[in-house]
């Protein structure tokens, strides 16, 4: 057996404990009936497009509790009658989704959201204010106070976003995807929202944050190690820090999950460690999907395009 066949060995079986607290779901719930009090406020201006038969519009609206969040939204001029809807969240701090990038949903008649993440966009600026800031980024902005956390806002804009989506387009059916940040930001999605028809995540970040933060050689889960290194080298914050992180944790949100689920998982990757994939993975409770993909880092091949493609028909038989 050579290394790597040990390794995929290992993380077939890696499905470490969840660090949900007692209180977990009751805080969830909790949001989501706050959530009800905000009304969208749903903008929309159109763009000039320079492909026939695709509109482009932008969008504004209103965040959880504050903030006014912006989208783009892409649509044929033809909506299929049967057609789901799709949103789809972008990368941490690397919001580079141009409407091209939907066009292989579009071009079946199915209308997409991309959602611009708060504060990650020029045009999604963030009005909350945080109790503490962070050593850089936004992992440990308001890290303490979980009702306050940077995250705990964006999962529930992403889950208002989902609602947007169906009032632009007159569809109850929707789908997600998202890579890395965007990864975790449709599971996030698919766990607390209802209805959702199926998720493509592809590797996945915001899943499994205490073995993360020590396997991960680059990226924002290294602002975490900064803090500790810097801000409290004692780690006297860490059991305060780390149960903060268990509320947006991927991994604890998975068992929420019911839809059908395609993972994506790059084996040698610095920022997103395969293992914190896995770990999300063995947690999804409905029909799951994993591809690995031994010599990339933190992207994936292209023909994982035609394998999301795939998982799509396998479970939207009639379009």
């Amino acid at each position: 057996m050579n290394a790597y066949d040990g390794a995929m060995e290992q993380l077939r079986n890696y499905k470490p404990q969840q660090t949900k607290i007692a209180d977990f779901d009751a805080f969830w719930n909790g949001l989501k009936v706050e959530n009800q009090e905000y009304p969208l406020n749903v903008e929309v201006k159109e763009r000039s497009y320079s492909v026939p038969g695709v509109k482009v519009y932008d969008v504004a609206f209103d965040g959880f509790r504050n903030s006014r969040i912006h989208g783009v939204y892409v649509t044929p001029e033809v909506v299929k009658d049967d057609a789901p809807a799709v949103v789809i969240f972008h990368g941490y701090n690397w919001n580079t989704l141009q409407p091209h990038y939907t066009f292989k949903h579009v071009i079946q008649g199915i209308p997409v959201l991309l959602v611009d993440v708060r504060g990650q966009s020029v045009k999604s600026a963030d009005k909350n204010s945080y109790e503490n800031g962070g050593a850089a980024g936004w992992l440990m902005q308001g890290v303490f106070d979980r009702n306050q956390y940077y995250y705990t806002y964006v999962y529930m804009d992403c889950y208002r976003s989902v609602d947007v989506v169906r009032q632009l387009s007159g569809k109850r059916d929707v789908y997600l995807e998202g890579g890395s940040q965007g990864g975790g930001l449709a599971i996030a999605a698919a766990a607390l929202q209802e209805d959702i028809l199926l998720t493509l995540c592809d590797i996945p970040f915001l899943t499994d944050f205490e073995r993360s933060v020590g396997l991960a050689a680059e990226g924002p889960y290294t602002e975490i190690s900064h803090y500790f290194k810097v801000h409290d080298p004692l780690h006297q914050t860490s059991v305060k820090v780390f149960e903060t992180l268990s509320y947006v944790d991927a991994m604890n949100l998975a068992s929420s999950v019911t839809c059908p689920v395609l993972l994506s998982v790059g084996m040698i990757d610095p920022v997103c460690p395969p293992l914190s994939a896995f770990a999300l993975y063995h947690h999804l409770d409905g029909p799951k999907e994993i591809r690995t993909y031994r010599k990339y880092g933190h992207e994936v091949p292209m023909i994982h395009e035609e394998e999301k493609l795939k998982f799509i028909h396998s479970y939207i038989k009639s379009m």
